[in-house]
């Protein structure tokens, strides 16, 4: 396998109708089951409470990297899942992104519930110390480009994800993930990852649909984004989340971000 390929896969978003969930199980339903580890979410699904911490710098360069199109841009994270008291683990995630490839590293550093305790400002700094091993790589390019640019929390953003796996054994790690109820809030402490969400960022009546694979996508992907009849759109929740927590004052700037399909449809309301 070549270098480009190593370590990373293809992620594609699609921005659909809430109401076209029910299609998109019917297509994958021979292919792919709800993830075994997964746990039981509102309306009989099952997936993961995801809370994302995002940091960036003082003058928001990931931000505007992000609105500027860069093809190839960071974005550094606190992740965890759950709810409180539930001591779900947490990851500090490097995630680099390439258009659509995507290479990700992360480490376990603890559970949310000790996070939440810590004393410290920035938390990730005491964590990634006491971190061995494989994730050592992750924990130290986490901090070296958290500390050394001085990134700070900007937005939690909040979501229920809804995640299925191939029915077979697939060693190119090939996922079907479905988010709802995406949302996010300020963010007063580094060490709050369960705030409450007070903004939506997807309309509750959407739903971000995404395809992850290595090199090539499998058969029914294909099938299911030809009967849907969809195509891949970028979908930031970094950037939306940042463009309403913290730059409301610039609506141009959220216009750019939103999703096409959501643009469209609010045109033609």
């Amino acid at each position: 396998m070549s270098p480009l390929y190593e370590g990373g896969r293809f992620e594609l978003k699609y921005v659909l109708p809430a109401a076209c969930r029910a299609d998109v199980l019917r297509l994958t339903q021979p292919h792919v089951q709800p993830d075994p580890h997964a746990v039981e979410l509102p309306n009989g699904r099952r997936g993961y409470f995801v809370r994302s911490l995002y940091l960036d710098t003082s003058d928001l360069a990931d931000y505007f990297d992000r609105l500027d199109r860069k093809r190839v841009r960071n974005r550094l994270r606190v992740r965890t899942y759950g709810q409180p008291q539930q001591k779900q683990p947490v990851f500090i995630e490097v995630k680099r992104k390439s258009g659509p490839w995507v290479i990700k590293h992360r480490a376990a550093v603890g559970d949310a519930d000790e996070w939440c305790r810590c004393p410290a400002a920035r938390p990730w700094v005491t964590f990634a110390s006491r971190v061995e091993g494989r994730g050592r790589y992750a924990a130290s390019a986490f901090l070296q480009l958290v500390e050394g640019a001085e990134r700070s929390p900007v937005s939690l953003v909040h979501y229920e994800r809804e995640v299925f796996v191939p029915l077979e054994k697939d060693s190119r790690r090939v996922r079907l993930t479905l988010d709802t109820h995406v949302a996010a809030s300020s963010v007063s402490s580094a060490r709050d990852l369960f705030a409450p969400a007070t903004i939506d960022l997807i309309p509750p009546d959407w739903l971000v649909m995404e395809l992850k694979f290595e090199r090539f996508a499998p058969a029914w992907m294909t099938r299911l984004r030809r009967e849907l009849g969809v195509t891949a759109v970028p979908v930031s929740k970094f950037g939306l989340s940042v463009a309403q927590v913290l730059r409301p004052a610039y609506p141009d700037e959220l216009h750019a971000l939103l999703p096409a399909p959501i643009l469209q449809r609010r045109r033609a309301a």
